[in-house]
């Protein structure tokens, strides 16, 4: 893998800062600025300071577990911004804590943030005169730790498979079903679910989610009715696909690109999983590296139309996938229908998943139905949803458990001989998947319900009746004989063509120049078919061979620094600031120390410390600078929580002062009382 950013974006983002945060940089590392100066050439000073040997080697040596997490993490993600890294990292690090730590690396010169000229976003970049040092300790299996599983699992796991789609959408057509506004399932038609398809009743929910999202469905006249020719198409799809989008789909309703894009990243996600499984949270770090997977950290050579299309994208993306912790709710709905199966606990008592895609078909095994004297169908797996939707047109679903138990009923067929099928043909699909001859007397019935059926019929339509030789142009002519849904009787016909439909084109494609004409009518429009996917693309491990990191070598620096800034005689405000910037690692080696530049200027304070607290706020007003706080946790006794902010007034009242503080990332304003915070630190760097 390639990272692509150049030494010039580092001096850019360098020469962007702004003057106060530019010299309090220089100063920190190439001590007291002496006029007159000039700002390009102090950016190549720094830039020599990072180019020497021995600094380099400090810099990468001070570098910590927590450092090397969020580096790697950094490097394998596209365009890392501080909510995507807080993201990626949830659950292991809280915001404040990703915040504090990428403001320290980027004082420490390892990284640099670059701003998109056109989405205004900024994206942390590794600094590339450091790339080659650190190349070596950039791993996957820094962020993305291996599962071990100590307590196997042995529980039956469900599975969503062809046949159970076959016996939801069986139900859809018989009974249909109605949704709240919310897209909840109504009550009544919940509790019928729950009587066929026992505990089953989340995943039918987010089924439902999906065949609306996916617009499987169509509004009926009471109830939500299968879109036959959508759903055809849907069936038309490989196995591993269907799931893909359904998992997709009962989360949020996407635009056919978007649809795509989450698909895909479910099957490259699933496909990367080792057999040896994953937790969620490893499993949520894993989609981001194969969001990531083709890595391109700059688009400095793009076209501005290509980067201001790109920058729109991104955000929009952003906003999306923030909007509904989208990962999260994809792998939920995986873990609901069996796609994640869970394969044992940890050693911290996490369950560990394994993906599972793909259906359990048996290749040429197709004799699956059986048919008893009750009419009674039992279905064996092994049929591919497109071979099981014909069943559902006349198949009347009664039970769901190892095996989907139909019911064939006068409804039931009646409802497939709507759908436009025969008995012959009707009988001929039974025949196909059935071990045994079928009842003689469910044959008697299917064509004594046909004869019913067709005895007395209304249609609702356009019909078209033609005379003497146009009757056999009629029925010869392609363009005509496609839009023929039935022969009513000699010359007359009922269309396909839907009575609030176009019939205008009808006439002009049939060559019939005699007929009248339609005005004002609306035409059905085609189906769309399903977006392309490419088969799941594991994301590459680049692992192997790769050297542990030596911690040890920074622990003896600070060590050696901290005894050396006790030897130097200094005031206690000065010696306190350079022993907060040795244990934050910006002091690098005994030379750095002995030239650092100094500020007599108090950057923390502790919760007794009240007017030093206040200063401290005053001090952070004035400069524009961000702020730790740290306060107890109200919800957990001797728990402590941080935040972030930046402080914009004090209030100063008779015994107490109130601090309003716009707190990252969301620039909320809270009020705090200041003599509760715990402590208090300026992010002055």
């Amino acid at each position: 893998m390639i990272y692509k950013t150049t030494i010039s974006e580092w001096q850019e983002s360098i020469l962007a800062l702004e003057d106060a945060h530019f010299f309090d940089l220089m100063r920190l590392y190439l001590g007291e600025i002496k006029t007159p100066y000039n700002k390009q050439r102090l950016t190549e000073q720094l830039a020599s300071f990072i180019h020497n040997k021995e600094n380099q080697e400090h810099l990468i040596n001070l570098l910590d577990s927590f450092d090397i997490a969020v580096l790697s993490a950094i490097f394998y993600t596209d365009n890392p911004t501080k909510e995507t890294l807080t993201d990626f990292f949830a659950g292991d690090f809280q915001f404040s804590e990703i915040y504090t730590e990428l403001s320290n690396l980027v004082s420490r010169l390892i990284l640099f943030v670059q701003k998109d000229k056109y989405s205004g976003k900024e994206y942390y970049r590794i600094n590339p005169l450091v790339i080659d040092r650190l190349l070596p300790f950039i791993s996957v299996s820094n962020i993305l730790a291996s599962s071990s599983v100590v307590s196997a699992n042995f529980d039956d796991i469900f599975q969503l498979s062809p046949n159970f789609l076959a016996a939801f959408i069986s139900f859809l057509n018989v009974y249909g079903c109605s949704c709240k506004n919310d897209g909840t399932i109504k009550k009544t038609d919940a509790t019928k679910m729950e009587q066929i398809f026992p505990g089953k009743g989340k995943c039918l929910q987010l089924l439902m989610n999906a065949f609306v999202n996916l617009s499987l469905v169509k509004e009926g006249e009471r109830k939500m009715e299968v879109d036959v020719e959508r759903m055809k198409l849907f069936c038309e799809l490989s196995t591993d696909i269907q799931m893909a989008f359904l998992c997709a789909a009962a989360c949020s309703r996407f635009s056919r690109d978007g649809l795509k894009k989450q698909a895909q990243l479910l099957l490259d996600t699933f496909s990367s999983i080792p057999e040896t499984g994953y937790t969620i949270p490893a499993i949520t770090k894993l989609a981001f590296l194969c969001a990531s997977n083709t890595k391109i950290s700059s688009i400095s050579g793009s076209s501005r139309f290509s980067q201001i299309l790109e920058a729109a994208h991104k955000e929009k993306d952003y906003v999306t996938q923030q909007a509904g912790n989208l990962v999260e709710l994809m792998l939920e709905a995986a873990i609901e229908f069996g796609l994640l199966q869970e394969i044992g606990k940890d050693e911290k008592g996490l369950a560990v998943y394994k993906a599972s895609l793909s259906s359990n078909l048996h290749p040429g095994m197709e004799k699956v139905l059986n048919i008893d004297s009750t009419y009674t169908v039992t279905i064996l797996p092994g049929l591919s949803l497109a071979k099981l939707l014909p069943l559902t047109h006349f198949l009347q679903i009664n039970h769901f458990s190892v095996v989907s138990e139909f019911v064939i009923t006068k409804q039931s067929v009646c409802a497939g001989f709507d759908k436009g099928l025969s008995p012959q043909q009707i009988l001929e699909l039974l025949e196909n998947y059935s071990n045994y001859e079928l009842p003689q007397n469910l044959k008697m019935s299917i064509e004594e319900w046909h004869n019913s059926y067709i005895s007395a019929m209304i249609y609702y339509g356009y019909i078209l009746r033609v005379s003497g030789n146009n009757i056999q142009i009629a029925e010869n002519n392609p363009r005509i004989k496609k839009h023929i849904k039935e022969k009513l009787a000699e010359g007359i016909y009922l269309l396909d063509v839907p009575p609030t439909g176009e019939i205008k084109d009808f006439i002009n494609e049939s060559g019939f120049d005699f007929m009248g004409k339609v005005k004002n009518t609306i035409g059905q429009g085609e189906k769309l078919p399903f977006p392309l996917l490419k088969k799941g693309t594991p994301f590459v491990f680049d692992d192997k061979e790769k050297p542990a990191f030596n911690f040890a070598p920074a622990a003896e620096l600070i060590k050696e620094l901290r005894t050396e800034l006790a030897s130097m005689n200094l005031e206690k405000t000065a010696s306190e600031n350079l022993l907060n910037r040795i244990n934050q690692r910006m002091i690098i080696s005994k030379e750095h120390l002995k030239k650092a530049f100094v500020r007599s200027e108090i950057l923390e304070a502790e919760g007794i410390n009240y007017s030093g607290k206040v200063h401290l706020i005053e001090s952070a007003i004035a400069a524009g600078d961000l702020m730790e706080i740290t306060l107890p946790d109200s919800l957990q006794s001797g728990k402590y929580i941080k935040i972030i902010g930046k402080p914009i007034s004090l209030i100063k009242q008779t015994a107490e002062a109130i601090a309003r503080i716009s707190i990252v990332p969301d620039d909320n304003i809270e009020g705090f009382v200041v003599s509760k915070i715990s402590h208090l630190r300026r992010l002055r760097f």
